[in-house]
């Protein structure tokens, strides 16, 4: 088996598509919306978007942002999107994906690195917790 991890490309999207869908199980997803926020995140200079790919199929992606963190006194990269192909969990792919975005964001100057994750994601909560993340605060949302 031969895995890399690289950026994401535009047309990456229809590889990445079904990720999202098991990311987000129960959200319907408008496609074209979703797509224009990807082609934003591949073009962006503040994104990151990674996919993990394993003898030349995407198996994985994550995204991350680079923000302006008062709290930080400094920039910090956040995670808005991670996900390893269900079939593919439990085989360090996950790991080797969060710690490119570590030594990204290292070589980068972060201070941190931030994300959430739904309170259903218990196994996601373990995964991230034995990478050495911790658990600091609560997201609060509000619909506009």
């Amino acid at each position: 088996m031969n895995i890399s991890i690289r950026n994401a490309l535009l047309d990456d999207f229809e590889s990445v598509y079904p990720l999202f869908k098991q990311l987000w199980p129960t959200k319907v997803i408008n496609r074209s919306a979703l797509k224009a926020v990807y082609d934003r995140g591949v073009i962006s200079q503040t994104d990151e978007l990674l996919c993990v790919v394993l003898d030349e199929k995407v198996i994985g992606f994550c995204a991350y942002a680079i923000v302006n963190n008062l709290w930080q006194e400094g920039y910090i990269s956040y995670i808005y999107a991670m996900v390893i192909n269900e079939n593919q969990r439990g085989k360090g792919y996950g790991s080797a994906l969060i710690n490119e975005c570590i030594q990204r964001s290292k070589e980068q100057g972060m201070k941190r690195i931030e994300l959430d994750s739904g309170f259903p994601r218990k196994k996601a909560h373990e995964f991230y917790i034995k990478l050495g993340f911790e658990k600091r605060a609560y997201l609060f949302s509000y619909d506009l």
